[in-house]
């Protein structure tokens, strides 16, 4: 489905604000051009690209933004961008430097930005990056801790997998006891001791399907990986016991494998990040010490022997 380009409601006089919304394809650079010219053609003084639904990006739609924001920046007019992605600004960055353009993380910041003429060097803007990025990540964690319905944890995951450029969907399975279990559905998937559980307890990495040998699974575990569009699976422990998984369409041809060492790194650390919250809700009991009366016995047949 093509990238949709909607023209927000003008958030202030003289700025207009354009979304991208999907994932790219082929000329959508020409639909992208059209939609700016509109935009600057109704007298607007100021542009503001808003990204965050976008989750993918070609050479071609990027060259075309670098392109307009080049332009805009000859003729002394201001832009900025909302909430790119890791590989949107990545493509950004190729043809324009770093920082790309003055970035922030809602629409109403870069409008009062704009308004007060500000201009964010480098460390600001990263740091305006990374604030939003730690934010959606704890309001994640938060949220998968504070609800029993998953529908709202698995709505602010995939947004915050989307931000980053590390999926477009995912699903969760948690231990419960002896059991795997869907995105907190009551019925389980999976016995925890059965192959997918002992596949998945034993991997230290992101996994392919591949290697979980979907062929070999029971045909119930089969029916999900179809269902769930899966390519990637994180594998969630901490501290050495398994605490579920994480199912995730990355979107990308090639799945695991087009991912770059800090994505990876990105979806490791995230996982071990569910894994700890999820370690923290469904605490291991203690292991029982032996009793010291046992060894008192024992002593006291050694004495009358």
């Amino acid at each position: 489905m093509p990238v949709r380009f909607q023209t927000l409601p003008e958030p202030r006089a003289g700025v207009a604000a354009l979304r991208l919304d999907g994932a790219v394809a082929r000329g959508d650079h020409r639909r992208f051009a059209d939609a700016v010219g509109v935009c600057l053609g109704a007298g607007a003084n100021a542009l503001v690209l808003e990204l965050s639904d976008l989750n993918s990006i070609n050479e071609e739609l990027a060259a075309e933004i670098a392109l307009l924001l080049r332009r805009l920046s000859d003729a002394g007019t201001p832009a900025a961008v909302v909430g790119a992605s890791v590989v949107v600004g990545w493509f950004l960055r190729r043809r324009l430097g770093e920082p790309p353009v003055r970035e922030y993380a809602t629409v109403d910041e870069a409008v009062a930005a704009i308004a007060a003429g500000a201009d964010p060097s480098p460390a600001t803007a990263a740091t305006v990056r990374t604030q939003h990025s730690l934010a959606a990540l704890s309001g994640f964690l938060d949220v998968l801790g504070g609800s029993d319905s998953s529908a709202e944890w698995i709505e602010a995951l995939t947004g915050l997998l989307r931000r980053h450029g590390l999926g477009q969907d995912a699903h969760l399975l948690r231990c419960e006891g002896d059991r795997l279990v869907l995105d907190g559905h009551l019925d389980a998937l999976a016995d925890a001791g059965g192959r997918l559980g002992l596949l998945l307890a034993a991997a230290e990495a992101p996994l392919t399907l591949h290697e979980l040998g979907v062929v070999d699974l029971p045909k119930r575990e089969q029916t999900f990986l179809r269902w769930s569009g899966a390519d990637v699976v994180v594998p969630l422990k901490a501290a050495g016991r398994l605490q579920g998984a994480l199912f995730v369409r990355s979107g990308q041809d090639g799945g695991l494998f087009t991912y770059r060492p800090g994505e990876l790194f990105g979806l490791g650390l995230l996982g071990c990040l569910i894994a700890g919250r999820l370690a923290q809700l469904s605490p291991v009991p203690p292991v029982a010490e032996p009793a010291d009366f046992a060894e008192v016995d024992a002593e006291a047949v050694l004495v009358g022997a």
